[in-house]
């Protein structure tokens, strides 16, 4: 009985290409959500990032006006919260055109990771600092 039921399975399991596209259009349809709900109010997707060692460096090398702007997101999206209230769609829809999925930290986040692990693969270091194999 087993094994008629693994060569009836074989016969209707998708093929990995038909999965792929089912897994990206998932992706993109769970992004674009996010999106969404982050332009509601009013925030960026790297706004969400949790402030480890690395983000924070980055955070620090970040122009003043660029910390000023995420500071005031924060601001507006907790006021918003508290209020139960989202932005207007005409500034949602402008957000989601110009400002959530733009790139602000990220670049600067690769950068101190790439830094650190010519670092530690430099000779005489100790290794890579991502790497946790055994």
């Amino acid at each position: 009985d087993l094994y008629l039921l693994a060569e009836s399975w074989e016969c209707i399991a998708p093929p990995a290409a038909m999965l792929e596209r089912l897994n990206l259009a998932f992706a993109k349809m769970v992004t674009g959500d996010v999106y969404r709900r982050l332009a509601q109010v009013g925030l960026r997707y790297e706004d969400l990032y949790i402030e480890t060692a690395d983000v924070k460096l980055a955070l620090s090398r970040l122009p003043k006006e660029a910390l000023v702007a995420r500071e005031q997101r924060f601001k507006r999206a907790m006021d918003l919260s508290m209020k139960h209230k989202f932005l207007p769609d005409d500034i949602v829809k402008l957000h989601l055109e110009q400002s959530v999925s733009r790139s602000y930290l990220a670049p600067h986040v690769e950068a101190i990771k790439q830094a650190k692990q010519e670092k530690f693969l430099a000779p005489g270091s100790i290794g890579n600092p991502y790497d946790w194999s055994p």
